[in-house]
């Protein structure tokens, strides 16, 4: 196969494997392991990790392929949702397992380890699929891990995006009581009922940032230790 035969074939995948360029090509392994060397040399393809390749430089196309199942949440699903103003800079993946982060172009790509594994969809991204959290359960993923500053959590809340009943649902999935309460709390927070989530909490005061000191005001209807002074928290 010619080389730009080749290359327009490969720019098909957003992430191929050794394996399936070996098959691609027709080639065996020595033959393919000296190819590859020498297109990533000049720059044709480029090496996300051992044994991954992509033709692709914008690696929000292959993300979620990384590790398989994985999909795209925290604050990069906030922002494509357009949920944050605020442009992230690491790509936020959800997995099941933990894994390094990886460096592409400047670009690191996190990888956070989640129990709740579900709420995600098949998205259409540029000309591939990708794989991406709901709006709702981007939410629930970002205030479980805390890898967003609340006050972001709180003003996407407020946007019409946001179906807030099915909110309280994949909360209520959770089984989550700590994840429940910070939920309640925020909500009420800004002027929207939650009195639904009310009876799947406990009578145990939690703070309400994870990584902050636990002394604020407390909350007695959703046994919140507000131990922050956001505007909207």
């Amino acid at each position: 196969m010619k080389k730009i035969a080749l290359i327009r074939t490969l720019e098909k995948y957003p992430l191929f494997t050794f394996n399936e360029f070996v098959r691609i090509t027709g080639k065996g392994v020595n033959y393919c392991r000296t190819h590859i060397y020498r297109l990533k040399k000049e720059k044709l393809i480029f090496e996300i990790e051992r044994g991954k390749y992509t033709a692709h430089e914008n690696p929000l196309l292959f993300a979620s392929l990384i590790a398989v199942p994985s999909y795209i949440s925290f604050w990069t699903a906030l922002r494509f949702y357009n949920l944050t103003d605020q442009l992230p800079l690491p790509i936020m993946i959800a997995s099941r397992t933990s894994r390094k982060e990886l460096s592409f172009f400047g670009t690191t790509i996190k990888f956070y380890k989640l129990r709740y594994f579900w709420g995600y969809k098949k998205t259409r991204y540029e000309q591939f699929d990708i794989f991406i959290a709901e709006p709702e359960k981007c939410i629930l993923d970002s205030l479980l891990m805390q890898s967003v500053p609340l006050n972001e959590i709180a003003k996407a809340l407020d946007s019409q995006e946001i179906n807030l009943e099915k909110l309280k649902e994949f909360a209520i999935k959770t089984n989550n009581k700590s994840l429940i309460k910070r939920l309640g709390f925020l909500l009420e927070s800004n002027g929207i009922n939650a009195d639904a989530l009310l009876k799947h909490i406990d009578y145990n005061y939690i703070p309400l940032a994870i990584h902050h000191k636990k002394q604020g005001e407390k909350n007695r209807k959703w046994r919140i230790l507000n131990n922050l002074t956001h505007d909207h928290t």
